[in-house]
């Protein structure tokens, strides 16, 4: 990924270093976060040079892919190859370089799994069990965000409704551990007639228009509830604050690009309590793979299409429609095309 273009290359093999393994990419699940650095790159990088991270040279190309399912294929050295060549793994995507967690798929100098190879650190690669899907084992890297999200709410501590905010990957993942979890009363809004479908397969109660019908009016205006906001828009957080009922939970998992606003003074007001979160524990991670494996969450709902390498531009804009599709997944090895 260049300058808002995607290009195929040939780049050298990978080589493991020091307790890391080569894996052959068998299916890697296209995030949102892809589709944001793609748009964003060097706003992106602009931020996190302010915030006092070294920048990157993006003129060297990005390979993306962190939603990914690998097969062994070497081992480096200072591995104790408890796994076996030909086994498929997935694992949080970082590597650990001298102690320090490097981020696969969103960085020049690692290859993501929009590559046919690219490395992985033995010690964080989890198994994948006989019998699960590489397209359900592609779905645990969302699957763990959403984890860790509910895990992030006041669920368990209050018998609130929820109301989830924005259907796209990430607001269905949460729907379906919402509902993995036993809660009966979801809400979920969102603009597309395609994605409240969807909404309601993977677990939603209620699914509701956002212009046509608030979500809190349908969760019940006097009632407390736990909000999750999945939109990555800005000013949804400020109008989320400013209806949300008293002593709501508003739990924040989209992330918009640049600054956002809101009235201090009407969540004090109120008692709101804003979380906001990223990313996931290994063992919430972990707990998304057992959670797939032992059918508890209903994934093929979410998974629309899946391209080759020279399907990824087009499967890009696909994914502009809603109507369209929810997760496309990349075979690096076919030639499908949406």
């Amino acid at each position: 990924m260049r300058d808002r273009a995607f290009t195929i290359e040939d780049r050298p093999m990978p080589v493991p270093g020091p307790g890391e393994v080569l894996l052959r990419t068998r299916l890697c699940g296209i995030c949102g976060s892809d589709l944001h650095q793609f748009k964003h790159a060097r706003e992106i990088d602009a931020t996190a040079r302010a915030l006092g991270a070294p920048g990157q040279d993006l003129d060297k190309g990005m390979v993306l892919g962190h939603e990914y399912v690998g097969e062994v294929v070497a081992f480096g050295p200072d591995t104790a190859q408890a796994l076996a060549v030909g086994d498929r793994v997935v694992s949080v995507p970082f590597l650990l370089r001298d102690g320090a967690p490097v981020p696969i798929g969103a960085n020049v100098e690692v290859d993501g799994a929009y590559a046919e190879y690219f490395l992985g650190t033995e010690a964080l690669l989890l198994r994948i069990p006989e019998g699960v899907p590489d397209a359900a084992a592609a779905l645990v890297e969302p699957l763990g965000i959403a984890v860790h999200a509910v895990a992030k709410s006041v669920l368990g501590e209050s018998d609130m409704p929820c109301a989830v905010l924005g259907c796209g990957p990430i607001g269905l993942a949460i729907i379906a551990v919402l509902k993995m979890r036993g809660v009966t009363n979801i809400v979920a809004s969102d603009f597309s007639p395609k994605r409240r479908e969807l909404a309601r397969q993977m677990g939603a109660s209620e699914v509701v228009h956002p212009a046509e019908r608030p979500v809190f009016e349908a969760l019940g205006l006097a009632a407390p509830a736990i909000v999750f906001d999945c939109t990555g828009v800005r000013g949804v957080l400020s109008q989320t604050i400013n209806t949300a009922p008293v002593g709501s939970q508003i739990v924040v998992a989209g992330i918009p690009q640049g600054e956002d606003s809101f009235n201090p003074m009407v969540a004090i007001a109120k008692e709101l309590n804003l979380q906001f979160v990223l990313y996931y524990t290994p063992a919430e991670f972990a707990e998304a793979l057992v959670a797939v494996a032992e059918g508890e969450i209903d994934w093929q709902p979410l998974v629309t299409g899946t391209v080759g390498l020279e399907g990824i531009a087009e499967a890009f804009t696909a994914l502009e429609d809603p109507e369209r599709h929810a997760k496309i997944m990349i075979d690096p090895w076919s030639d499908a095309r949406l």
